[in-house]
């Protein structure tokens, strides 16, 4: 299987890094600096910076075209507004070759609840949101086809060690899981 892993707002880190070698099969990287690695002061300055130097739109754009040239069965996995940007991205491509998304904690998808879902999706959010309530934005993913949603115990950006929630015991939990046949399946859905 290939794999493509989609950035947060930190961009290419050594930990995206690392998650990247213990896949097996090709695995490229999508973020949003353009190689540009990052030196992160805080998690407020870099979403200040992310918003300054790309922003949602413009990431979307750069998801987009990444994967539009998959050519091989491809599992995406994704990060906050990385996995939201992907969430937009395969509502318009229909591209055969992506199998499946896992979309960590992708906040901004409760601005695109309209959207359908062309491949298999798991979301996995984040416990809590500070700028909106999750449950209305959880129900209505879960009556879409393709969708499944998984609410988590933990905060946003617990699988980042740059994010202030990083949470070494929910990050492991979540890396097992997908190194699991159970994860690699193909997802049931409605």
């Amino acid at each position: 299987m290939n794999y493509l892993l989609v950035s947060d707002i930190f961009g290419n880190t050594a930990h995206l890094s690392q998650l990247a070698q213990q896949l097996s099969g090709k695995v490229s990287l999508c973020e949003p600096y353009l190689g540009e690695i990052q030196t992160p002061v805080s998690e407020h300055v870099q979403y200040q910076h992310f918003l300054n130097q790309c922003g949602h739109d413009t990431y979307l754009e750069r998801v987009y075209i990444k994967m539009a040239a998959i050519k091989r069965p491809t599992t995406i996995i994704a990060f906050s507004a990385g996995a939201s940007a992907v969430w937009r991205a395969q509502a318009e491509l229909q591209n055969p070759y992506i199998k499946k998304i896992i979309a960590f904690y992708p906040s901004q998808v409760r601005n695109h609840l309209d959207l359908a879902a062309t491949v298999p999706c798991q979301f996995i959010f984040a416990h809590s949101e500070a700028h909106f309530d999750i449950e209305p934005v959880v129900a209505t993913l879960r009556d879409k086809p393709n969708v499944s949603c998984e609410v988590s115990q933990y905060a946003h950006g617990f699988m980042n060690p740059l994010s202030d929630n990083f949470d070494h015991a929910g990050y492991q939990a979540y890396i097992e899981q997908l190194f699991t046949k159970k994860c690699n399946e193909q997802l049931v859905t409605n």
